[in-house]
């Protein structure tokens, strides 16, 4: 089973179209933030968030949830792919629905494995991973820039490593950012001495 999660308009062949709104005639109207999702534990292969996902809810409390309730009904490595506005962007701001901050630093703190290492290594980042119950590998992460900047760096006139390095803290240099995530399901067993 595939969803395409906040579908709008935009629905995808061979996927169940999910959206909140009724007027998009979505396969299944849901609200993915606040209820339950209706599908069984481990049962979705893959998911698919094209510039929704920076949009479900209002609060982190609702992105915990969404991203619980994925991990629920996903099985292990299953994919998920996703496609969000970079906050960074003037249509982030413009957008009064966006409010959800995503980065890949954030989808790294998904991790166990990354957790345990930020643990051991006496790291001051959040463990979300482990607090959230959640277990996402991120395979691959690729900023969108905007196309002005993409036909400077065709040029030659700017690298794609300047690029990176202005994005953290120059407005309207990304426009979007393009994230793959696996499922992990499998236990991590500690040993116990």
């Amino acid at each position: 089973m595939k969803l395409n999660l906040g579908c709008g308009f935009q629905k995808k062949e061979g996927f169940v179209n999910v959206d909140i709104s009724a007027g998009c005639n979505a396969d299944v109207v849901l609200d993915c933030a606040t209820e339950k999702w209706p599908w069984a534990d481990s049962s979705v292969d893959e998911v698919h968030f094209d510039f929704s996902l920076e949009q479900m809810g209002e609060s982190k409390k609702d992105l915990q949830c969404i991203l619980q309730e994925l991990y629920r009904v996903c099985k292990n490595d299953a994919v998920i792919k996703i496609v969000f506005i970079h906050p960074r962007h003037d249509q982030f701001e413009l957008n009064p629905l966006c409010s959800h901050r995503l980065s890949p630093e954030f989808f790294n703190l998904l991790s166990v494995s990354n957790n345990l290492s930020m643990i051991a290594n006496g790291s001051f980042d959040t463990s979300l991973g482990l607090a959230w119950g959640v277990n996402f590998n991120m395979a691959r992460h690729k900023y969108l820039v905007t196309s002005q900047l993409g036909q400077e760096m065709e040029a030659g006139r700017i690298s794609e490593d300047q690029i990176r390095q202005r994005i953290p803290f120059d407005n309207n240099i990304c426009h979007a950012v393009e994230v793959d995530l696996t499922v992990i399901k499998n236990v991590i067993e500690i040993p116990v001495t």
